[in-house]
């Protein structure tokens, strides 16, 4: 791993990436406070909190058998030698558990939710029978592609930049991630419609 590439402007964004998405949302509560952007807030901090619940539970179970690896899942401890893992270069050797990554479970919910509502934006469009032009279908090609090149550099760079993770356990954080990005966007309107109800 060179350590220069980590000082480099993509690697340090999507290190602070998970920062990033809280600030952004912090943000979007102060600008705009609705029932929305609350939900959003609350959802996706929950969505980092299960990330410390997760390697803790992935921990025992390692602990529990006494076994490094896990046919398919394999090692759950962070690579050999592993600094730096958090948010930060503060240079030191990593003490938290590898499965799953943070950052690829946080990336892949953001680019799961968000690429959902793109595509439920462009299906309102098309029952309320307004047409959809080609520049409308190439924006919603790019903005999927662009969305999920994001989230795969973040998966990407955990492993061979940062050398914080092994593939496998930004696999099954991304994997997780996307199901966590898939109920945050499907539980909204219920639960925006229910607060709506109470207060």
């Amino acid at each position: 791993m060179n350590t220069e590439k980590r000082y480099k402007l993509n690697p340090t964004l999507a290190r602070y990436s998970p920062i990033l998405y809280v600030y952004a949302l912090l943000l979007y509560c102060i600008i705009q406070p609705s029932y929305s952007s609350l939900y959003l807030f609350i959802s996706f901090n929950i969505i980092i909190i299960s990330n410390i619940l997760l390697k803790y539970i992935s921990k025992s179970i390692y602990l529990l058998f006494n076994i490094e690896t896990i046919p398919l899942l394999g090692i759950g401890k962070r690579p050999e030698n592993a600094t730096s893992c958090g948010t930060y270069l503060d240079g030191l050797l990593s003490t938290t558990y590898g499965m799953p990554s943070g950052h690829s479970q946080i990336a892949w919910s953001v680019a799961i939710y968000f690429i959902l509502k793109i595509i439920k934006k462009w299906y309102n469009n098309d029952k309320d029978n307004k047409p959809i032009t080609i520049l409308g279908y190439m924006w919603l090609i790019l903005s999927c592609i662009f969305i999920l090149g994001i989230a795969t550099y973040i998966s990407y760079s955990r492993v061979y930049i940062e050398g914080c993770h092994t593939i496998q356990q930004v696999i099954i954080g991304g994997i997780l991630g996307s199901i966590m990005g898939f109920l945050v966007f499907f539980f909204e309107n219920p639960v925006i419609n229910l607060l709506s109800s109470i207060y």
